[in-house]
């Protein structure tokens, strides 16, 4: 019933999401009311409808880094993104989509190996990178492509250096315009909205773990259909596509 609620409220269906997760946040949100019946925090959520937005804002996990898991991303830059080029006519796209997003820093990660690639290549091509989330306010922050300088911690000294420009009365990082420029950023409901198509990679990580197995099983298929023949599918390290070969 919370499901439904939240669902008329915001447009967005969670009713699919792992049950201890959600759980989880909503015991929260009632902890923070002081609700003790599950029944009456439902009633509150009815009468509120500034708690949908908030409860909704406390289901979207934004838990995201630069380069997370380097081993991942290490494998990334070695075996996966020569292949993307590998024997495509200069001047055509690649076509790359990261699902779930956040604020973005993976999406601008995926960016600035391709762009260090791109420079030992003699050829041009085209890239663009699709980063959609269901989070509007992540959205607009990973547009503003500005972040705390702590993301150091992250970044290789070389690539903070080159990729970004440090802003030293405010104490940020801005990702260049070069970087920048790749990426098409959107808001967008992997559950309901199409999918992008013809893609050469799609970037999905620590996205399906908060899934159930049925709403698993109907997104692995529909993210076959919008991967190119050979195209390569990045999940996160507690992910797999389960029984699909």
């Amino acid at each position: 019933k919370i499901c439904v609620v939240l669902r008329a409220q915001t447009g967005h269906d969670f009713s699919q999401y792992k049950q201890n997760t959600l759980l989880r946040r909503i015991e929260r949100r009632m902890a923070l009311h002081q609700v003790d019946r599950m029944d009456d925090y439902l009633h509150f959520l009815r009468e509120t409808p500034t708690e949908s937005d908030a409860l909704f804002r406390d289901l979207l996990i934004g838990v995201t880094n630069f380069f997370r898991d380097p081993e991942a991303f290490e494998a990334l830059q070695t075996q996966v993104i020569p292949r993307l080029f590998a024997g495509k006519p200069t001047g055509s796209a690649v076509r790359i989509w990261v699902c779930g997003c956040s604020t973005g820093e993976e999406a601008y990660s995926i960016a600035i190996l391709i762009q260090e690639y791109l420079e030992t290549l003699h050829q041009s091509f085209k890239v663009q990178i699709f980063a959609t989330d269901i989070d509007r306010q992540a959205i607009e922050q990973a547009r503003s492509g500005v972040f705390p300088a702590s993301i150091a911690s992250d970044v290789s000294p070389e690539r903070l250096a080159r990729f970004f420009t440090q802003e030293a009365e405010s104490g940020v990082c801005r990702i260049q315009k070069n970087i920048r420029d790749m990426l098409v950023l959107s808001e967008q409901d992997v559950i309901k909205d199409p999918p992008f198509s013809r893609l050469d990679l799609l970037s999905c990580r620590n996205l399906l773990i908060y899934m159930n197995g049925d709403l698993q099983r109907k997104l692995l298929p529909l993210f076959r259909y919008a991967l190119n023949p050979h195209g390569v599918l990045f999940l996160g390290t507690s992910e797999s596509v389960g029984e699909f070969t």
